[in-house]
């Protein structure tokens, strides 16, 4: 039987309602380079180049005090002190795993796994909210316990469910399937852009476009006129242009139906690009209209993060280290 949108770990509702999000609507800016129908999707396929090249992750301390002087340490102590109560919820990629040039080669390190199974068995949830579609989440994190949400939202799964598409975005099946057959890897790699057909959306990748600026104009005009033209929706992160059904679903909308059906009364979201602005903005207005009584919303900062994300977080870490320390205090 197909989830309903008040199930656990389902939303369909947009807690901000004024925000447009119709056929022809860019949901964000584009940031510089710097900064079958009712079937579920199968795992992720991607049009990609062999040779690819590695990065470095910052490595520094969890410690960090924001300007709205949250600590860390005081974070920390007010998750455990109210564990049975508490919701600790995570974006995947620069979160968990380390940002790579290509989204293929992202692994979540063993460790993490491990400390993500312990926490599982302290608090009341443990879950994953992330781009990715949830078959490739849950082979990057199999751990069971978890709470998981893929696509941004329109996939969702309890702990040890199988993945589910919302039902509003089932409609879109054929408009999504029509924008991927309109572009093969002949039209996108001239222009260093690659797919990632993750069922229910579309990631179009540019991290390693020898020409950043052209390759973001690429997605921002013809391509995303495309997807536009097919009734859909994009939304621009770092790096990257998603094409997305038409509906009302983010990762706040998730998020925030996470919380009321786990009865958390605390909760932690950590994030690092401008999808994860949507589950901070949740969990604020559920703290202020007393869904919540503490909400936390982290960033795992590095230098690719938007000054913008930086600024909605109530405190940071350095990257996914930092993110292996807070885990490691959490299950302490």
């Amino acid at each position: 039987m197909p989830m309903a949108a008040n199930d656990v770990a389902v939303a369909a509702r947009d807690p901000y309602p004024h925000r447009k999000m119709s056929s022809g609507t860019i949901t964000t800016p584009p940031p510089t380079p710097k900064s079958a129908e009712n079937a579920p999707p199968a795992a992720p396929t991607s049009t990609r180049r062999q040779t690819r090249s590695r990065v470095n992750v910052l490595l520094a301390s969890p410690n960090v005090t924001t300007s709205s002087n949250h600590s860390i340490a005081d974070i920390v102590g007010a998750l455990r002190d109210n564990a049975a109560a508490a919701a600790l919820l995570f974006d995947v990629d620069g979160v968990l795993a380390p940002i790579v040039p290509h989204a293929d080669d992202a692994r979540v390190p063993d460790e993490i796994c491990d400390l993500l199974a312990r926490l599982c068995d302290r608090y009341l949830v443990v879950g994953l909210v992330s781009g990715r579609a949830l078959a490739d989440v849950d082979r990057m994190v199999p751990v069971p316990g978890l709470t998981r949400s893929g696509n941004h939202g329109l996939e969702v799964a309890a702990p040890g469910g199988v993945a589910e598409v919302v039902p509003e975005a089932r409609p879109h099946a054929r408009a999504m399937r029509a924008f991927v057959a309109a572009h093969p890897p002949s039209a996108l790699d001239p222009h260093g852009v690659w797919l990632e057909d993750k069922g229910v959306s579309v990631s179009l990748h540019h991290r390693e476009a020898p020409d950043q600026d052209a390759a973001a104009a690429f997605l921002a005009g013809p391509v995303a006129d495309a997807a536009l033209s097919e009734g859909l929706r994009i939304r621009h992160g770092r790096m990257i242009m998603e094409v997305l059904p038409d509906v009302a679903v983010d990762k706040g909308t998730v998020v925030r139906q996470i919380i009321r059906a786990s009865g958390a009364r605390t909760a932690l979201y950590v994030g690092d690009d401008r999808t994860d602005m949507d589950a901070w903005r949740a969990l604020h207005d559920l703290q202020a209209t007393g869904g919540l009584d503490r909400a936390h919303c982290v960033v795992a900062d590095q230098p690719e993060v938007d000054a913008e994300v930086r600024a909605a977080a109530d405190a940071a870490v350095e990257g996914t280290s930092g993110v292996l320390r807070l885990l490691h205090q959490l299950a302490s």
